[in-house]
């Protein structure tokens, strides 16, 4: 018998699962963290996330959350990378040089596969 609580947002905060029999975090520790908590920039990194996650969904080549399947949606990878490059714009000047070339390797992976994946599926 599954005893996790599957509720894993609540308004206005970001939450973990937790598991029921101890009430301890599913994660090994993280409890939840009211979104007012974190700052601006941090919020956009977080969301940068998502939309690195939304990209490689739509490019196909990740299962979509929640139905385990792989289906290409080029129109929203396409969306989630533009989305991903402006945000990253935003915030570019506040990071530290490590996570900042990371993200920009990350924003150049994604762009590189839209093409790929993209013209293989034109052909």
């Amino acid at each position: 018998m599954d005893n996790r609580d599957d509720s894993s947002t609540k308004h206005g905060e970001a939450e973990v699962p937790h598991d029921a029999a101890s009430g301890e975090p599913e994660d090994g520790g993280r409890a939840a963290i009211p979104l007012g908590a974190l700052g601006t920039e941090e919020v956009l990194v977080s969301f940068l996330g998502v939309l690195a996650a939304k990209a490689w969904e739509g490019m196909g080549l990740v299962p979509v959350m929640g139905t385990g399947k792989t289906e290409q949606n080029f129109d929203g990878a396409r969306l989630a990378i533009d989305a991903y490059a402006a945000v990253f714009e935003l915030v570019r000047g506040r990071l530290q040089e490590a996570p900042r070339r990371e993200m920009e390797t990350l924003l150049t992976n994604l762009r590189v596969n839209f093409v790929d994946k993209s013209a293989k599926k034109a052909e």
